[in-house]
């Protein structure tokens, strides 16, 4: 049994590439691409080097960042939070005086 070719369409590309490709950014000023062009040569390396290893580097780490900045609203309530705990743990200490937890900790 003969396998038959398969249909081309230039539309269509292959699933997976392996090996260098060409690649036109549209909209990359030329002050961006002096920057990498510099910051290639720098590092010793071509443009594609540098895009395939520190860009791609620097990307993969933005998508795998997990935990965003916090908003300063949201680290207050954290502190609130906080504070809150650390004093039910202070009431609860056997030599409870009428200072408050802070007070104590900073005479």
């Amino acid at each position: 049994m003969e396998a038959k070719p398969q249909p081309t369409n230039p539309d269509t590309k292959p699933k997976s590439q392996s090996g260098p490709v060409t690649w036109s950014i549209r909209g990359v000023e030329r002050d961006t691409r002096s920057v990498i062009e510099k910051a290639a040569e720098r590092a010793g390396k071509t443009i594609g080097q540098y895009i395939n290893e520190d860009v791609r580097s620097f990307a993969q780490s933005q998508l795998t960042q997990t935990q965003l900045t916090a908003a300063p609203v949201d680290i207050q309530n954290q502190i609130d939070h906080l504070t809150k705990l650390v004093e039910g743990m202070a009431n609860r200490m056997p030599e409870h005086s009428s200072k408050s937890f802070w007070k104590r900790v900073f005479r």
